[in-house]
């Protein structure tokens, strides 16, 4: 079988873009049977794979991504002569004869519309049911996602497949002392700190994050540490400043995958309660680091995290501040986490979601 793979957000530094990338990474050199044509729309990415022979990358160019999922793709999979065209993100193309599959990544649009504008709430409403009505196969990426599509959209259970996502090797117990000493020199760290990675979106729900470390900071010392796209915008829109609360919170923008899990494995836990978190990466890079979590008990980070984090009510500041002031004090709570986490942490990895997708596409040949 010959796959086409979209790979448009191949260059996301967050969520679709690292599972993207992970999963070519695994996927590809997994599977010796089929062969593969992947589609770029940023050419930068072009000979990333050249090593593996069943690989051929094509630059795709389109003025916009409707037009390259709609237009450009179904010309470029007639032309390379592809069975089944495999998109990480969403969306299929409407108008081809080769079969497809995509992966979704979460209903929070149906689920929480008022964290979104009107008008991508009309188009997902209008357009999500035609490429799910389309699809030939649908990946999600957690229990919680294929349930809410099921319950939602009506998405026949025999077409979508729950296949988890997963974390790099990378992100592991570090025992090297001067590499843990040289990332707490680079990034400024202090000694203990509690860390949230997120970005700059309402759904990570930084304002209830910030209130429940405020209630903390009155009861005892404490540092926060944030890291993701664009978060040194909540200093202004929550008036860190104003109140000091800036002087014991450390924004360090993006951080690199290969120096985020040093950062994990200082923490005194991770702190990530989402709104509505349909997967959370970081949930399971935390849990590879031995770094227990403290998560949302909304969306699917209970489903993640299991017996090594504490579930709380992310908007009820209150007994967010509680929950971490029990990790931060007691050592051994932690500890126990921690053995929690590394146990749990063995059932996200990017070569069992590559296995799982390899069945799923292998089902549709022929």
């Amino acid at each position: 079988m010959k796959i086409g793979v979209m790979l448009r957000a191949i260059d996301e530094r967050q969520g679709i873009g690292i599972y993207s990338q992970n999963l070519m990474d695994k996927l590809l050199p997994l599977d010796r049977r089929n062969e593969y044509v992947l589609f770029y729309r940023n050419p930068e990415f072009l000979g990333k794979y050249a090593h593996l022979d069943n690989v051929a990358e094509r630059f795709i160019f389109a003025p916009g991504k409707m037009f390259w999922d709609q237009v450009a793709i179904p010309l470029a999979a007639r032309r390379e002569n592809v069975d089944l065209v495999f998109h990480t993100k969403f969306t299929v193309p409407f108008f081809t004869r080769r079969k497809t599959v995509m992966t979704v990544h979460g209903a929070s649009w149906f689920v929480h519309p008022e964290l979104y504008n009107r008008l991508d709430i009309a188009y997902i409403r209008a357009v999500m049911p035609r490429y799910c009505a389309k699809a030939d196969a649908i990946l999600s990426n957690s229990g919680l996602t294929t349930d809410d599509f099921v319950r939602i959209l009506k998405v026949n259970p025999s077409k979508i497949h729950t296949v988890h996502l997963g974390t790099h090797e990378r992100f592991r117990v570090i025992d090297d002392k001067a590499a843990l000493a040289a990332a707490r020199a680079e990034f400024k760290l202090p000694e203990r700190y509690i860390l949230s990675v997120i970005k700059h979106d309402p759904r990570k729900n930084f304002e209830n994050l910030i209130a429940a470390f405020r209630l903390l900071r009155k009861r005892m010392p404490v540092k926060l540490v944030v890291t993701g796209i664009g978060c040194d915008k909540y200093i202004r829109e929550y008036g860190l400043d104003a109140d000091g609360t800036s002087a014991d919170v450390a924004f360090l923008g993006w951080v690199d995958q290969e120096k985020l899990p040093a950062l994990y494995n200082m923490a005194d836990c991770l702190f990530f309660p989402s709104v509505y978190e349909e997967f959370g990466i970081p949930t399971c890079e935390a849990m590879a680091c031995g770094c227990p979590v403290v998560v949302s008990r909304t969306g699917a980070l209970p489903e993640l995290s299991g017996d090594a984090g504490i579930h709380v009510d992310p908007f009820n500041p209150s007994e967010m501040a509680d929950a971490l002031e029990r990790v931060v004090s007691d050592s051994g709570l932690r500890r126990e986490l921690a053995g929690h986490a590394l146990k749990r942490a063995v059932n996200f990895t990017w070569a069992r979601c590559a296995e799982r997708t390899l069945e799923i596409l292998n089902s549709l040949s022929g």
